[in-house]
C-alpha cells in the first residue's frame, strides 16, 4: 500500500497462548502478507524472525554464549516505529505466542510503546483434556525428557512456581495472564480467541480472527497453510529418549537448530503408526474442573469472546483412537529405524544441494563475467532469452554448423529436477 498521512493503524497483539492455533494462524498470516497489505493490514517486521527478535526484547531474554545471529537488544521499539510510520494501513498485527508469559512491567511497556495507536490484546484458548497431551509433546520438542505422567504431575499437584508447571500456567492461568494485560487496555478490547473443536471446519478459527481483524476471510489462501507437526505418542516417546541422551552441556540453540527445527518438525513426523496420547482417566474430573473455573472467570470479566467459551470445557472422552498405553521398546525400535532412514534420506538431499552448489561455483570461476551475466538475465526475462537463443543460432549459421534441435518441452529439466529415491518407504509425512 502507497503510504499516505492518516491515523496510526489499530495494533493487535495476538499473544497466544501456545498449543491453540497459534502456529495455524501465523503461517496463515505471513503467506498471505501482501493480500493482507492490500486489505489494509500490515504484518510489521516483514517476516514472523522479525517479530520473534521483538518478542525476545521484550520479554528480556538474554542471548546464550556463542548463539550465532543477529541479537534482538532494541528489536522492539524498531518494529513499534514501523507501525507508526504512516503507511496507510487500518490494522497491524504482532502475533507470538510467548507474548502472554511477559510479566505485568513488560505488558505495560508494550502497551505505552505503542501509543497513540489503539491496542488490542487476543489470546486463543482451547480444551484443557486436549491442550495437556499437545503441551506435553511440545515440552519433549524442547529438550524435557520425563513422561507424561510425570509432567501431568507437576501440572496438576505441584507447585505453580515450579518445575514443569512455572511455565504452563505463567501461559495457560488464563485469569492470571489477562490480569497482567488487562489493565492497560479496556475490557471490551481484551479478545478471548476460542480454538474450536477437532471437528470443527479447518478455516474457522481463521474466520474468527479475520472477523476480529475487520477484513474478508477469503482474502487470505488456505491451501498453503500447515498447522503445527503432529507426532504420535511413539515418535514423542522416541523423541524424549533422544533428549535424555543429548549432552546436558549441549546449548538450547543447538538444540533447537538440529532437534526441534529438524528431527521433530521435519523427519520424525510420520514414521509410526498414528495415535494420539490420552488425558488418563484419573486426570479427567481435575480437568474438567479447572476449565469450569477458567470459563466462570471469562463469563464475569467481561472480555470480548470470540467464539464459543463451551468449546473451552472438556465433552466426553473420545472413544478409540489409538493405543491406550505408552508404546513398548520393540514399537520404538521399529519407528527408530524408520527415522534413522529419514535423516539419511534427508543427508543425501543435502549432499546433492552441495554438489550441485559446487559445480554452479566451479562454472562461474570458468566462465568470463559478461559471458555470466548475459546467461543470468537470460534466466530471468524471456525477451534476452530470446534475443540469446536468435544470436546463437546466427553464429552457428555463420559458421555453417546445422543449429541442434530448438527448445524441447522441458521433460530432461524436469528429471534432473527429480528428487533422489527415498530410502524409507515411510519417507513422506502424512
Amino acid at each position: 500500500m502507497a503510504a499516505v498521512p492518516g491515523p496510526p493503524p489499530a495494533v493487535y497483539l495476538h499473544i497466544g497462548a501456545p498449543k491453540s492455533g497459534t502456529t495455524f494462524l501465523q503461517g496463515l498470516l505471513w503467506s498471505n502478507a501482501e493480500a493482507l497489505s492490500e486489505a489494509g493490514v500490515l504484518l510489521p517486521g516483514g517476516s514472523f524472525g522479525e517479530q520473534v527478535r521483538a518478542t525476545r526484547d521484550l520479554r528480556g531474554v538474554e542471548p546464550e554464549p556463542d548463539e550465532p545471529g543477529p541479537g534482538w537488544d532494541g528489536a522492539w521499539d524498531e518494529l513499534v516505529e514501523q507501525i507508526k510510520e504512516p503507511s496507510g494501513h487500518r490494522t497491524a498485527v504482532i502475533s507470538h505466542e510467548v507474548l502472554c508469559s511477559v510479566d505485568a512491567e513488560g505488558a505495560e511497556r508494550a502497551v505505552r510503546s505503542l501509543a497513540p495507536c489503539e491496542v488490542h490484546i487476543v489470546y486463543s484458548a482451547r480444551d484443557l483434556a486436549v491442550l495437556l497431551p499437545s503441551e506435553w509433546q511440545e515440552y519433549v520438542k524442547h529438550r524435557f525428557h520425563f513422561d507424561f505422567e510425570h509432567w501431568l504431575r507437576e501440572i496438576a499437584d505441584g507447585p505453580s512456581g515450579d518445575g514443569a508447571a512455572r511455565w504452563f500456567w505463567q501461559v495457560h492461568d488464563i485469569p492470571d495472564v489477562l490480569g497482567r494485560w488487562s489493565p492497560h487496555v479496556p475490557p471490551e478490547r481484551v479478545h478471548v480467541l476460542t480454538v474450536p473443536g477437532r471437528d470443527a471446519p479447518r478455516g474457522l478459527l481463521w474466520e474468527r480472527f479475520a472477523g476480529l481483524l475487520g477484513i474478508d476471510p477469503a482474502v487470505a489462501d488456505l491451501s498453503e497453510t500447515h498447522a503445527n507437526a503432529s507426532l504420535s505418542w511413539t515418535e514423542t516417546e522416541l523423541l524424549r529418549r533422544v533428549n535424555a541422551a543429548i549432552d546436558d552441556e549441549a546449548p538450547m540453540w543447538l538444540y533447537h537448530r538440529l532437534v526441534t527445527d529438524v528431527l521433530a518438525l521435519k523427519v520424525l513426523p510420520g514414521r509410526s503408526e498414528p495415535g494420539r496420547v490420552p488425558l488418563p482417566s484419573g486426570h479427567r474430573a481435575w480437568a474438567q474442573e479447572k476449565a469450569h473455573e477458567h470459563v466462570d472467570w471469562l463469563r464475569s470479566a467481561g472480555h470480548d469472546v470470540v467464539g464459543d467459551l463451551n468449546e473451552l470445557l472438556p465433552g466426553e472422552p473420545p472413544g478409540a483412537d489409538g493405543p491406550r498405553d505408552a508404546p513398548g521398546d520393540a514399537v520404538l525400535l521399529d519407528t527408530a529405524a524408520h527415522t534413522i532412514l529419514g535423516l539419511l534420506d534427508r543427508i543425501e538431499m543435502l549432499r546433492e544441494e552441495i554438489a550441485a552448489l559446487r559445480d554452479e561455483r566451479q562454472e562461474q570461476h570458468r566462465t568470463a563475467l559478461p559471458k555470466l551475466m548475459a546467461r543470468h538475465l537470460s534466466e530471468r526475462n524471456q525477451a534476452v532469452w530470446k534475443m540469446r537463443v536468435g544470436y546463437w543460432h546466427l553464429v552457428e549459421r555463420l559458421r555453417g554448423i546445422e543449429p541442434p534441435p530448438g527448445p524441447t518441452d522441458g521433460t530432461e529439466a524436469d528429471a534432473a529436477d527429480e528428487p533422489g529415491t527415498a530410502l524409507s518407504r515411510r519417507a513422506v509425512p502424512r
